[in-house]
């Protein structure tokens, strides 16, 4: 069957059973339903994971026998714009939204702006009911997202609204690239396009909408087992046996499976300090690199030194010089100034309003296809990618990204 064919049959299914399981979380359950809705959850998540693993490989070939069949018509693949002839690309991406947002709050009154220091108290500002209506219709859209969709124990943006606001109302402008078009802006400059290419042209953009309809959606899939474990923190915390809902999260699977099935209250105290510790541990570690491989049973010697030069992938083009910003995590969001070159684990969608402040970006993981570099490309600034601990560089040094030749000189260890 054509995989296409396939993979819409299979999405409409699991956006139907996961409609019914998060009817099931919003009923509230007792640790007694916990054991079934895991396993639904389970089960939907290993077909959502599949296809979030098959689709982006997918879209990666479609776009690299795109990119050559560009280069022999002497196309740039850099500068097609894909959301003009796929816009639904458009509903995937928070930052228009965040951007109208933005300007509906920017031509209020200032004494009105002056006094919406909180989104509570923007509720409360008739002249501001409608800016209020599009922020409650992003969280509906965008809530389930977090600084991280693989990481249980990150708040998603649905859990802390006051953030949200303020990541709006502190946004910056995106600035566009230049040079952009679509392949009816060729046809249309008397420019042939074989039906070769425009076929290939059509199937990976479908391919992309595909993948960012899939990573949305496994976002939200993986998310309900956050909502799960939550509301099953919040039993045990009132029960006594964890001090807090969020305790739950420095808990293995099996241990858990322990607490509800066969747990001796006499425990309690040794449960408590096992999450202290480990609460520890990685505050301790946080900050601890590690080689991209340990060979053997011997632990590595951590090694710190300055770099002059970083090497890693260039996956948009140009150069820029300015001051770094490490941004690790959700806290370190409110840092980022406008123009900053931004070094970064990872990222995904819910870092596209951190992104869009960029002066450019080095990350230590992704390729020419991950989320940061097409942000890159469609903002016209260049990234760097697969950088290895690009994040310990540090804050405020002077810095050159190349993103045509992927290196990041760092100019105050010259």
């Amino acid at each position: 069957m054509n995989f296409e064919k396939t993979y819409i049959k299979e999405y409409n299914s699991l956006r139907a059973n996961y409609t019914r399981i998060e009817e099931l979380l919003k009923k509230g359950f007792g640790p007694d339903s916990y054991p079934d809705i895991y396993s639904m959850l389970f089960s939907e998540g290993e077909k959502l994971a599949y296809l979030n693993i098959v689709v982006p490989i997918l879209m990666s070939l479609y776009h690299k026998r795109l990119k050559k069949k560009l280069a022999k018509a002497n196309l740039d693949y850099d500068k097609l714009d894909f959301q003009q002839d796929f816009p639904q690309l458009i509903s995937y991406n928070p930052l228009p939204f965040i951007q109208k947002i933005k300007q509906k709050y920017d031509g209020l009154p200032e004494n009105i702006r002056e006094q919406s220091t909180s989104l509570s108290k923007l509720r409360s500002i008739k002249e501001a009911e409608s800016i209020v209506t599009d922020i409650d219709n992003f969280l509906k859209d965008f809530g389930h997202l977090s600084e991280s969709g693989n990481d249980l124990s990150f708040p998603k943006w649905e859990e802390n609204p006051e953030q949200v606001y303020r990541m709006i109302i502190t946004s910056s402008p995106v600035g566009t690239r230049s040079g952009s078009y679509t392949l009816n802006d060729i046809r249309q400059n008397g420019q042939r396009i074989s039906p070769s290419l425009l076929k290939t042209y059509r199937k990976a953009g479908r391919f992309m909408l595909y993948r960012e309809q899939i990573s949305s959606f496994y976002i939200y899939g993986y998310g309900l087992f956050r909502k799960l474990f939550i509301n099953l923190g919040k039993e045990l915390a009132v029960k006594g046996l964890i001090e807090s809902e969020d305790d739950i999260f420095y808990l293995r699977k099996e241990e858990i499976d322990t607490i509800l099935n066969d747990f001796d209250p006499s425990h309690e105290i040794t449960l408590k300090a096992l999450i202290q510790t480990r609460k520890s541990e990685m505050e301790e570690t946080k900050d601890i690199l590690l080689p991209q491989a340990i060979y053997g049973e011997e632990a590595p010697i951590l090694e710190r030194g300055e770099v002059k030069n970083h090497y890693g992938t260039g996956t948009s083009s140009g150069s820029y010089s300015g001051k770094t910003r490490v941004v690790q995590r959700r806290d370190d969001f409110d840092s980022v100034r406008k123009g900053d070159v931004l070094l970064i684990p990872f990222s995904d969608v819910s870092w596209t309003p951190i992104l869009a402040k960029a002066g450019a970006i080095v990350s230590e993981t992704g390729g020419m296809l991950s989320h940061c570099s097409i942000i890159a490309r469609e903002m016209g600034i260049p990234a760097l990618v697969s950088v290895e601990n690009a994040c310990s560089i540090g804050n405020g040094l002077n810095v050159t990204a190349d993103g045509s030749n992927g290196i990041l000189t760092i100019h105050d260890h010259e």
